[in-house]
């Protein structure tokens, strides 16, 4: 299958660059931004992966990853599904057209490879975190390139239940997984999006997904994390159900947002009251990145 860059990969100057790309013969650049004062060693990656119908620019104006990036000294990769819309396995049949046939999977290891490939970057410590349809094509990626990723963050989505059923990651992977209680559009429980104003905002409703907590039994097991949980709380509707196993590659870390919408805790943007509730109990972003820094992989 074809995933070929268009340019020769070459070191990018510090702050944010379009870095073009093809894959499947569509042109799918990507922005690549890199911090200003870089220690002689290499730096982390971070893929930061949208929600369905918000691009990537925005995105990152929720979450404010950029400036975390700059601040904390590592790169930040920030691809765009067509039609803003990754193919997480969700997304089969005629009714939706292209989408069906796009290899996101395949699409964002070339770009991990790509980005490695110009320098500086460190393999060993590959994250990627995502809301929504970003969180869900998270978890397809960690089902099926597990090996690629040091760690993984979740906010608001959890897996396509075609692709929990045949999840069978190569090696552990440490998981980080956000989500409120009141999401509509990704339902605690699992499913499909409920009520009117959620089947409102999606027009057409996605496969269903697999619940909270079936997806934490599920990397429990496959990362061997025998020990937990353990739980802490952060008032006032936040609880964290931590495991943990044999090495920090089996660490999983479930926060419980009660009463929380499909949205990203400590948003940084007005968000539509549609989307329910916003926790200020913690800062999403800030959560992921201290996550994410204390995990490499093994090389």
């Amino acid at each position: 299958m074809e995933a070929t860059a268009i340019s020769t990969p070459e070191t990018v100057p510090a702050g944010s660059t379009a870095i073009p790309l093809t894959h499947q013969g569509r042109e799918r650049p990507y922005l690549l931004r890199l911090p200003a004062n870089r220690a002689d060693e290499p730096v982390p990656l971070v893929i930061e992966l949208h929600g369905r119908g918000i691009d990537a620019v925005m995105f990152d104006r929720w979450t404010g990853f950029s400036a975390l990036a700059d601040q904390a000294g590592f790169a930040l990769a920030m691809p765009s599904a067509i039609d803003e819309i990754w193919n997480d396995g969700r997304y089969d049949g005629p009714a939706w057209g292209q989408i069906a046939e796009i290899d996101d999977v395949e699409y964002l290891a070339t770009v991990i490879d790509d980005a490695l490939g110009r320098g500086g970057l460190d393999p060993r410590r590959v994250y990627v975190v995502g809301m929504s349809n970003g969180a869900t094509m998270a978890g397809r990626l960690a089902c099926e390139r597990a090996e690629r990723l040091a760690a993984v963050g979740q906010v608001s989505g959890t897996v396509a239940v075609e692709v929990a059923i045949s999840c069978q990651p190569t090696v552990p992977v440490p998981i980080l997984e956000i989500h409120g209680t009141r999401d509509a559009m990704a339902p605690y429980a699992g499913g499909r999006a409920r009520g009117l104003r959620a089947r409102w905002l999606l027009r057409q409703r996605a496969g269903p997904c697999l619940g909270v907590d079936d997806w934490a039994r599920f990397w429990v097991g496959a990362n061997g994390a025998a020990v937990g949980p353990q739980v802490a709380n952060v008032p006032p509707d936040t609880s964290i159900r931590c495991w943990s196993g044999q090495t920090p590659a089996s660490d999983i870390a479930f926060y419980r947002v009660d009463r929380g919408g499909h949205t990203w805790p400590g948003n940084r943007m007005w968000v539509p009251p549609l989307f329910g509730r916003t926790s200020r109990a913690f800062d999403a972003t800030a959560a992921v990145w201290d996550f994410f820094a204390r995990h490499v992989r093994d090389a």
